[in-house]
């Protein structure tokens, strides 16, 4: 969006070229900082930014960089593409000295890409055939416990327990692939598992405490099990309690989180939404507060922009 300090776009591995799609362009936070006057000029009363978590900058599997936040390295550090946690302070005193939110994009589902099944997939044994990929520093592992231990061919690592070992979806209408299947081939985290949570809900309470994020917008929702929210949002844990009763010891009782589940229905059918749906209820009572409504998305884009009756909006 804006490149606040050049000083912090190359980081040395060849993962900045603005003219490379691919790429880091140079956007960070403090250029959202000195933009925000004009944002709140748009009519904006809240940023929603990309995770500003640390990532992995380059895929040498994909050739593709992780310069939109989905590829974790580390949940509890700030990508240094995008300054300091000193910025993202800054960018939240900012914001809520014009009476603006924050909201900040987080992901619980996966991490980056360190290992993948070129050929055959054995789910007796994963450790046959794996494949360990280095990044751009040559790390095989993300930065930050206990997501380092994936290496399925080490007892320890796999007595461990935090990814599922699987390779990626390919049947996305099979839910034990949806749920436990490498999304994109992104290392997929075992939520069922209590130090993954434990380390999750740790992890971004940190961003609540530290920085005073004002709401989390949770990618990839469908992918992990609807019952696993119930844990992350509430979670009696003194040691790392769930979110939002963070965000309430925080002074924020109307903290908001809201979930990212793509689906649309075909005309009066209502199969993705009732999906969508299920994310925020379920038999035993509330999941997520909010999720977002793409069906609603992609049937006004039938009736305003193709042509559809608007009846089908209506139903």
């Amino acid at each position: 969006f804006d490149d606040g300090n050049p000083a912090n776009n190359d980081q040395g591995q060849g993962e900045f070229d603005p003219a490379d799609r691919r790429k880091f362009s140079g956007g960070d936070l403090p250029g959202v900082t000195r933009r925000l006057d004009y944002i709140r000029g748009l009519g904006a009363t809240a940023v929603w930014i990309t995770p500003p978590v640390a990532n992995q900058w380059w895929s040498q599997r994909s050739q593709y960089g992780g310069y939109h936040g989905y590829w974790a390295t580390d949940f509890k550090a700030v990508d240094a593409h995008f300054g300091t946690l000193a910025d993202y302070r800054a960018l939240a005193d900012g914001l809520h000295g014009r009476g603006m939110r924050l909201v900040q994009d987080v992901v619980v589902n996966h991490v980056g890409d360190w290992f993948g099944w070129p050929g055959t997939w054995n789910p007796a044994d994963p450790s046959q055939g794996v494949e360990l990929r280095r990044d751009g520093s040559g790390r095989t592992a993300p930065l930050q416990p206990p997501f380092d231990r994936n290496d399925v061919r080490k007892a320890a690592d796999r007595q461990a327990d935090i990814y599922h070992w699987t390779p990626q979806i390919r049947d996305f209408t099979d839910p034990a692939q949806e749920h436990t299947f490498a999304l994109a081939d992104l290392d997929d985290l075992n939520t069922e598992n209590p130090v993954v949570r434990r380390a999750l809900r740790d992890s971004y309470g940190y961003w609540i405490r530290e920085v005073g994020v004002d709401a989390f917008r949770i990618d990839t929702a469908f992918y992990v099990p609807p019952q696993y929210f119930r844990d992350f949002l509430y979670a009696d844990d003194p040691a790392a309690p769930g979110v939002l009763q963070v965000a309430r010891e925080a002074g924020k009782p109307t903290f908001h989180v809201f979930g990212e589940g793509w689906g649309i229905d075909r005309p009066y059918e209502d199969v993705q939404a009732r999906k969508i749906e299920g994310y925020a209820r379920d038999g035993e009572g509330p999941l997520l507060p909010g999720m977002i409504n793409f069906t609603l998305y992609g049937t006004l884009g039938d009736v305003f922009a193709r042509g559809r009756p608007a009846a089908e909006l209506g139903d």
